[in-house]
């Protein structure tokens, strides 16, 4: 019997399992432990490792992009030369095992280049994955020759901020026949597909292709992600206009799309609305959606959405609407009686989708909801829901740069529903019930009652809780593994239910059992200011407000308490967080 087999950490099957799971950064490390280890995360590591193709060491803002990636010139190197080569502080990259790559400031034009060609030449066929990003294209043509370019086991194409330099008479000036169109169509094979279009060095992007050629590359979508559209302008990729060519495609060229996964969120919609045209063209084309991303718009009409909803009802599993606070129409009726007996997860982002939970009762086989009226870097390192991670950072910047999130007084989601039209509504497998709002209010002990009658089985929790409520909180949901207090005003009679000279019934700690963090927010200084002069040049005096003698509250809950909480809950990990410096913890 070999020595694997004695030992679990060189049993290939083990160690097969463990790497599936683990991220690239992880795998990255792994990989340099021993030879087996190397050699079994291999087949994880060829097909998901993505590796990053500069033109040349310029692009990158003057740092080194040897830490990160390979020049183009140095890969043909390595290439021609040998399979492995040392890429910065990484571990042995197998050059030929390659299949997916980020193309990163390229040069795109229509004249002959020797290093892209043989790129192409010998790393075109095998490739799954190619990702254009930060790049310039100089002409339609030189577009054509990536779009068009033979990449026979391509799965996965991403467009991303790029910058597309073509003269306006290089553009198309009419839609070629559908034949000439399907005649040229390749890689039929793309699964997944992005178009994002914004750049910052182009504000008003412009496609050099007609997106009826650009459509039929990508028969066999699964995933269609767009972003930076525009409407109303004939040399500008629009949402309405990529629906418009996916329908002539399906009446004229036999398509018949499947497209299960529409992000749209990063759509930038002129009037900051979806009307009837476009919900037409969705009714159209049928995607057998089991997830869809929107920012529903400003002035999109309550029956526009309903009809949207209703459109995806009975194969929706995952549905992430933002709105934007303060302007026309209320979507407070979501989903406007809409059964959605399919979904499992939910995210709400901004006050102005809806202020209550009356929801609930159109969708009873819920299992996550985000309720997110105000991010914060709390949103960004949420490990067991990564895959949010790029839109709840992209609402942190849009909500850095245009203010949004204010939540309107007396719309926090609990205390706004009216819990008596959800008295015959439970949700059994409902596990992540997440509110974050600017304006969180503390639950009363009747409000947290009704939770945890509708939702009995909750695992992840953000609520703002006093003591009474976490008393129910411990006492209900014996399954909790994360529970996130804020606003917080759980103290230590809360924690040990003592009162000095008094003894209260003692909270239900040990039935936390499967408790492994508890996070909760706390005031953080108390600021004495004076001013002092930091400038003086002849009349000129300036001030400034320093700090003078910041003395930390005292925290509500002291360190002796959490010692008792600790002996109770051995297992879990306690963070305190401070006013807006809520971090919360790493959940992978």
């Amino acid at each position: 019997m070999e020595q694997s087999d004695y030992n679990p950490m060189l049993n290939t099957v083990i160690l097969k399992n463990i790497f599936q799971v683990l991220t690239l950064s992880d795998l990255a490390s792994c990989r340099q432990v021993c030879k087996t280890w190397f050699e079994e995360s291999s087949t994880r590591w060829r097909r998901d490792m993505w590796l990053k193709l500069y033109e040349d060491d310029s692009d990158e803002d003057g740092s080194n992009v040897t830490l990160t990636g390979l020049t183009l010139e140095n890969f043909i190197l390595e290439l021609n030369d040998g399979n492995v080569c040392i890429l910065g502080d990484s571990p042995n990259v197998e050059i030929k095992t390659f299949k997916k790559f980020k193309l990163l400031g390229w040069n795109f034009n229509s004249e002959n280049d020797e290093l892209k060609a043989q790129f192409w030449k010998t790393c075109g066929r095998l490739m799954i994955g190619l990702r254009i990003e930060r790049s310039t294209f100089r002409s339609r043509l030189a577009f054509e020759s990536v779009v068009f370019q033979d990449l026979p086991n391509l799965e996965e194409f991403i467009l991303f901020n790029n910058y597309y330099e073509v003269k306006r008479e290089q553009r198309f000036e009419a839609v070629p026949p559908i034949n000439d169109v399907l005649s040229r169509a390749r890689n039929s094979n793309v699964r997944n597909l992005q178009v994002i279009l914004y750049s910052k060095r182009d504000r008003d992007p412009k496609f050099p292709l007609s997106l009826l050629e650009f459509i039929a590359n990508y028969r066999n979508l699964k995933s269609l992600v767009l972003g930076g559209l525009c409407k109303h302008f004939i040399d500008k990729l629009s949402f309405e206009e990529v629906l418009s060519a996916m329908v002539n495609l399906s009446r004229n060229g036999g398509y018949k799309w499947a497209v299960e996964n529409l992000d749209i969120f990063a759509v930038n919609k002129e009037n900051s609305m979806y009307r009837p045209e476009e919900i037409g063209l969705l009714q159209q084309l049928q995607f057998p959606l089991s997830s869809l991303t929107l920012d529903i718009g400003c002035y999109t009409e309550p029956s526009n959405f309903k009809s949207i909803l209703e459109i995806y009802a009975n194969t929706l599993r995952k549905l992430v609407v933002f709105r934007e606070d303060g302007h026309a129409s209320s979507l407070h009726d979501f989903p406007f009686q809409v059964e959605l007996n399919s979904l499992t997860e939910l995210r709400l982002l901004g006050s102005a989708v809806t202020p209550n939970l009356n929801f609930f009762q159109y969708i009873p086989n819920l299992k996550s909801v985000f309720l997110v009226q105000h991010t914060g870097s709390s949103m960004l390192n949420v490990g067991s829901f990564q895959s949010d991670h790029r839109l709840f950072s992209a609402l942190r910047n849009r909500q850095i740069e245009n203010g949004w999130g204010g939540t309107i007084p007396g719309t926090y989601p609990v205390g706004s529903t009216d819990f008596s039209k959800l008295e015959n509504t439970v949700l059994p497998q409902m596990e992540d019930f997440i509110l974050c709002g600017e304006h969180d209010t503390v639950c009363s002990p009747e409000q947290v009652a009704a939770l945890a009658r509708l939702m009995p089985n909750l695992k992840k929790v953000r609520l703002g809780l006093a003591n009474d409520g976490f008393w129910i909180v411990c006492s209900a949901w014996k399954e909790l593994e994360l529970l996130i207090i804020q606003p917080c005003e759980v103290n230590n009679c809360g924690i040990t239910g003592i009162i000095p000279g008094l003894q209260t019934q003692l909270p239900n700690l040990n039935n936390l059992t499967r408790l492994n963090c508890l996070a909760f927010g706390c005031e953080n200084y108390r600021y004495s200011k004076k001013p002092i002069v930091t400038y003086r040049d002849r009349d000129v005096v300036r001030y400034t407000n320093v700090i003078e003698g910041a003395v930390p509250y005292r925290p509500q809950i002291t360190d002796e308490a959490l010692q008792e909480f600790t002996h109770n809950v051995p297992d879990c990990k306690i963070t305190r967080f401070y006013n807006g410096d809520e971090e919360w913890p790493d959940l992978s």
